[in-house]
């Protein structure tokens, strides 16, 4: 029964605040420092990147965030000249590819509505005045002050909000002597993750949203409120990022909030039986009393089979029930085509053989 315990493999322990930051940069993850002034926003993006590129939105104008163009007498042709902040991050980045370079957008919520919509442009489609490719190893962060601790925040349009994690900051004597007896000596850039290929949506989330949908729970999305995170499709995509790079659920609640978060948490800590449990026959009929989330829960724990022993773990499906099973099948599929014909194969098989038997 123990091997039945957190299918997922994820870390169930608490997260501070550093280690959401930590964990959002690591997952190319725009992060948002929200806190009053002299909390330390700036301080603790500098731990992880003590020559983060900071760009100071309230002072911004047009062509220091998005570059201008300039009239070239000797073509009689307009040049478009990158901003300096975006050459000198491009000069970082080329010189130590295997490190993450930050940008900083400080004082976001100062800034007018207009630059605004410029940085929302650098933090959604990573890219300067549509010209200009942010490095693959750059990274966003992103502070600023909350409508109630400035009367000059202005308050981020929805789309903007949606694509950060937030990380709310509230310095205590604790966390603050902590952060005190760090020398700067020992700050340094995060390293470069090696690319792996995922599903772009983790096992865990899918069998959440699955089995809440088949509940009449709409946990897809959840209402938005301007103060604090709400889930989306977008924002479970985010989520998927962060598990994989992590396996912290507790991260989670920068992008889909508290009580959501704790929702998945349990959802997640769930007993289900393995591929090792069901090729070694090792489980009960108690075993097989599940409820629906159980049910779902088991059918992403048993798709990571391999095809050798996929047609055993099929079977065992079936005894499962049919919508639990058509998950498991798509979730092992995952829309590749040689798996799904075989597939295909099989019901074509148990249809011809099932026509037989009534004959």
């Amino acid at each position: 029964p123990d091997r039945r315990e957190n299918p997922y493999g994820f870390d169930f322990g608490k997260v501070t605040e550093e280690d959401i930051i930590r964990g959002a940069i690591c997952s190319d993850i725009a992060v948002f420092l929200h806190g009053r002034s002299s909390e330390g926003k700036s301080a603790r993006v500098r731990q992880l990147d003590p020559e983060c590129t900071i760009i100071y939105l309230r002072n911004a104008s047009p062509d220091s965030l998005n570059g201008k163009s300039v009239y070239n007498a000797q073509t009689g042709e307009m040049t478009d000249v990158p901003p300096s902040w975006y050459v000198k991050l491009k000069e970082k980045c080329e010189a130590e590819p295997d490190k993450l370079h930050i940008v900083f957008f400080d004082e976001l919520t100062n800034a007018l509505p207009s630059i605004q919509g410029m940085a929302f442009n650098i933090i959604l489609e990573k890219e300067v005045n549509g010209k200009w490719l942010l490095p693959g190893n750059a990274r966003i962060a992103a502070a600023g002050n909350d409508l109630n601790d400035s009367l000059a925040a202005n308050r981020m349009a929805e789309p903007l909000f949606n694509r950060f994690a937030h990380v709310y900051i509230n310095t205590s004597a604790e966390s603050w002597l902590k952060w005190a007896c760090v020398p700067e000596s020992s700050y340094g850039r995060l390293e470069r993750p090696a690319e792996v290929k995922h599903p772009k949506i983790h096992p865990a989330v899918y069998a959440y949203i699955a089995c809440k949908s088949r509940r009449g729970d709409d946990v897809l999305r959840t209402p938005f409120t301007g103060e604090l995170p709400n889930a989306d499709p977008r924002k479970w995509e985010m989520a998927s990022k962060m598990l994989y790079a992590t396996r912290q659920p507790e991260m989670l609640r920068s992008l889909i909030g508290e009580e959501l978060t704790a929702d998945f948490v349990a959802f997640a800590k769930q007993r289900v039986l393995t591929v090792g449990d069901i090729l070694e026959g090792s489980y009960t009929q108690e075993d097989m009393e599940m409820d629906t989330a159980q049910k779902y829960a088991t059918a992403v724990s048993l798709s990571c089979v391999g095809e050798e022993n996929f047609g055993k773990i099929r079977e065992f499906m079936k005894l499962v029930g049919p919508e639990p099973r058509a998950a498991f099948e798509s979730m092992w599929a995952a829309g590749d085509e040689s798996r799904l014909g075989k597939i295909a194969e099989l019901r074509l098989l148990e249809r011809t053989d099932g026509d037989m038997s009534e004959n």
